[in-house]
């Protein structure tokens, strides 16, 4: 999915200063609804711009345009939308549960993350807005001794809960704290 540029109107703001002004509520025949709708889009519109623009203002958020085809190539499916910090908390939760019903090693492994908390800024956040990558789910395996075909069975797992990157780095991140 190619990202397309926002036509120049929508960022010119004579543009936007000669649509509102036709229908502002003190012109004749203005429409107050409309104008508070437009003035809300167009602040949208503006905000959206400036996350394209700078990348860096991107952090800790979950721009589902942004996470298109290039970065899911190597991660189960997931939806950005996951990463909010009530979604996440739910679904760490949806984990936990599945891990309950699980045989193990894998009751074990989603155990884990019961102290695996939910954060709404910096690269923590950035990860809940994005699935856990094979990699990261074939380390666990291997770290927690899983032969080929458990792991091909972790993979399922973790794609039915689905298991975000953070998730996937907490559990290493734990299991590395354990080895140590």
């Amino acid at each position: 999915m190619a990202k397309t540029a926002i036509p120049a109107p929508l960022n010119d703001r004579s543009y936007w200063r000669r649509l509102l002004a036709t229908v502002h509520p003190d012109r004749d025949h203005g429409d107050k609804e409309l104008f508070v709708f437009l003035t809300a889009l167009r602040e949208h519109v503006e905000e959206c711009s400036r996350h394209r623009e700078d990348p860096a203002n991107r952090v800790g958020t979950c721009d589902h345009q942004d996470l298109g085809d290039h970065s899911q190539l190597g991660r189960i499916p997931y939806d950005a939308a996951l990463g909010y910090i009530d979604e996440f908390s739910m679904l760490t939760l949806r984990a936990i549960s599945v891990g309950q019903h699980c045989e193990e090693p894998f009751r074990s492994v989603l155990l884990v993350l019961m102290s695996c908390g939910a954060s709404d800024h910096g690269r923590r956040a950035a990860r809940q807005c994005r699935g856990a990558s094979y990699k990261q789910l074939a380390a666990i395996g291997h770290r927690f001794g899983m032969d080929k075909a458990q792991r091909l069975r972790w993979y399922e797992v973790a794609r039915s809960v689905p298991l975000s990157e953070a998730h996937a780095h907490h559990i290493l991140s734990s299991a590395q704290e354990d080895a140590a």
